[in-house]
């Protein structure tokens, strides 16, 4: 009996353990989760590299805080899904603007100002977005979207309102995978010389491709222009209407600059303090979006995510580096570190951000120091205008587009 008993005892204890050790485990998996960020490759995975790339953000004394941040993109919980944002500027009524992000495993969302979703589209695994305003459609004229989407390498166009996406196209643009391999970075341009949209997407190959749009009735398509090849990856990419200039993050290596015009030959410039000779960029270099001052002056803005941070360049000239921010933690909402990609507007959006706004994606969401999937932050212009000494410029009032 005694033997039994004690058999019995040991069975029990053994059993204890067990469930106690699974029940470790479970409590273990989110960080895990989150430190792989479901094994994506453009995530890091090394909570090592991440703890290097903290202590590289921790020596920037150039601080801003998120004003709101949009609902986590929840789909897919805690994996890499969030990347791309772009802010629509509803002229009728600038409280009622937008911003559009991308879920790169489902699709496009839509938000308003204070981050509440308006409307999900489920339209694949969307990478980066952007638009361009005026666009002549039958008559009319509307705000057109375009976006790379990965599921079949292809090109998409939405058209945005104050409540809705809706496809624009008969079907998606699909890519020469011998090309393009990996539908990636994308922007939007109009040309103001040629009086023409054109859209341009990267393929992970550093290739790009330069897409015209033209009008059919009601719909769009896209007729390819121009092909640009660079030595590596590359993601992040804007145009700026006013020069004609196209600017691209190769993520490993800089930022470029070349003419945005389809006839133009594909000699580009490296940015000065935009490579590893500025101790500042920690790579790789992601979101590229442009603030417009008016008078042909600016900014680029670029996330850097070795080390957190944001550099910004002067748009015009020869594009002096003039420093990199960070976004650090509000009493209720979180900074954002890892940053894929960023949209800026310098117009007035209402009584919400009255002098312009940025929007970041974060790669580290977290909710009472614990981990959220995804989201993206929302900053005031001017704060990040007063970080600087001089302050850089405000102009909520310049109206960039034709």
């Amino acid at each position: 009996m005694k033997s039994t008993l004690f058999i019995l005892t040991i069975f029990i204890i053994v059993l204890t353990g067990c469930r106690h050790k699974s029940a470790t485990t479970a409590q273990k998996e989110p960080v895990n989760t989150l430190d792989k960020l479901d094994g994506s490759t453009e995530a890091i995975e090394d909570s090592v590299k991440k703890a290097n790339a903290l202590a590289l953000q921790a020596q920037f004394s150039r601080t801003v805080i998120p004003k709101a941040q949009t609902h986590p993109v929840d789909q897919h919980h805690l994996i890499d899904a969030a990347d791309d944002p772009a802010i629509w500027y509803n002229e009728l009524n600038p409280d009622e603007s937008r911003v559009l992000g991308t879920d790169k495993k489902a699709g496009l969302a839509l938000y308003n100002l204070e981050g509440k979703l308006i409307e999900f589209l489920a339209a694949g695994r969307v990478n980066n977005v952007d638009l361009r305003y005026n666009f002549p459609l039958n008559d009319r004229k509307i705000a057109v979207v375009a976006a790379s989407e990965r599921n079949e390498n292809a090109i998409v166009l939405f058209k945005v309102n104050a409540d809705s996406l809706r496809y624009i196209h008969t079907q998606p643009t699909l890519l020469d995978t011998n090309i393009i391999d990996d539908a990636y970075g994308c922007c939007m341009y109009y040309s103001r010389k040629r009086e023409a949209y054109y859209t341009f997407v990267g393929g992970k190959n550093g290739n790009v491709q330069q897409w015209k749009l033209v009008s059919e009735k009601n719909t769009i398509s896209l007729q390819n222009v121009r092909t640009i090849s660079l030595n590596s990856q590359c993601e992040g990419m804007v145009a700026d209407d006013e020069s004609g200039t196209l600017f691209i993050a190769e993520e490993g290596n800089a930022i470029w600059k070349l003419s945005a015009e389809e006839d133009a030959g594909n000699e580009m410039t490296k940015l000065a303090d935009s490579d590893s000779l500025n101790q500042n960029i920690a790579f790789d270099i992601e979101g590229l979006d442009i603030y417009y001052a008016g008078n042909g002056k600016g900014y680029l803005i670029a996330s850097v995510q070795g080390n957190f941070s944001y550099a910004v360049f002067e748009k015009e000239g020869n594009n002096n580096y003039l420093g990199n921010f960070i976004i650090q933690s509000s009493i209720n909402i979180d900074g954002a570190e890892e940053t894929d990609g960023l949209a800026v507007s310098n117009i007035a959006l209402g009584h919400n951000f009255p002098n312009g706004i940025l929007v970041v994606q974060d790669g580290f969401n977290e909710e009472n120091g614990l981990p959220k999937a995804q989201n993206f932050k929302f900053i005031d212009w001017k704060d990040v205008s007063t970080a600087y000494s001089p302050n850089l410029l405000v102009n909520p009032d310049y109206l960039w587009y034709q």
